[in-house]
């Protein structure tokens, strides 16, 4: 299915066209600058190169950004995402929910960061997709910058009907899984380095309590 925006064409391929060489013509694209859209655990999200400033500023144009928010990026796995932010000493248990993407880490930037984002907050939010495709993606692309594929306030869309014509006349590519049904991830903030439960989704309350008693 091709999707003809005002830029061009956007490429949307269905799940089960989802190949090794698609997986490195979507990788392409971002490091060429692109944007794409790729399905997350709760919904469909936007993602760019996390190295490239010009991606990045077109990203927060495209959803009609007006403030600053915290950067949100996902990894293929917690080394790649080690290798840009300093994780706390974590658990067996507390590296298995993160990996499988049921929690997201909100951690102050590190000094060594790499990723090219003036403008925004101090703070990185931290995920791992659950989706298998979208990880072997990010292993050859590197992290991404992602958010909402939606201008803010509006959530993330559950299939790629639900997104605008506006947001996909700005990607290269959409990967399109279906309608999602996934549960959000539990978002824990260390922003003033003591964990604090920002968000409770696919790690109920309780067990969030026993990883993390100091909460």
């Amino acid at each position: 299915m091709l999707i003809r925006g005002n830029l061009g064409i956007t490429r949307s391929i269905a799940k089960k066209s989802i190949s090794s060489k698609t997986i490195t013509d979507v990788s392409a694209a971002i490091h060429a600058g692109r944007l794409v859209i790729l399905p997350a655990t709760s919904g469909y999200i936007i993602v760019c190169d996390a190295q490239n400033a010009s991606a990045i500023t077109d990203l927060n144009l495209l959803r009609e950004n007006s403030e600053e928010y915290i950067l949100s990026m996902i990894f293929s796995s917690i080394s790649q995402m080690d290798g840009e932010v300093t994780i706390p000493s974590f658990s067996q248990e507390i590296k298995e929910y993160i990996q499988t993407g049921q929690l997201t880490l909100v951690l102050p930037r590190d000094e060594s960061m790499r990723v090219n984002a003036n403008g925004f907050k101090e703070l990185v939010a931290v995920n791992i997709p659950i989706d298998e495709n979208v990880k072997k993606l990010l292993e050859i692309s590197g992290p991404c910058v992602v958010a909402a594929a939606a201008i803010p306030g509006l959530g993330l869309p559950l299939t790629t009907k639900d997104i605008s014509l506006k947001i996909k006349d700005g990607v290269e590519y959409i990967l399109d899984a279906g309608k999602i049904s996934g549960i959000a991830s539990t978002i824990i903030n260390f922003e003033k380095r003591k964990p604090i439960l920002s968000r409770i989704g696919a790690v109920p309350e309780e067990i969030v309590k026993r990883l993390f008693p100091e909460i």
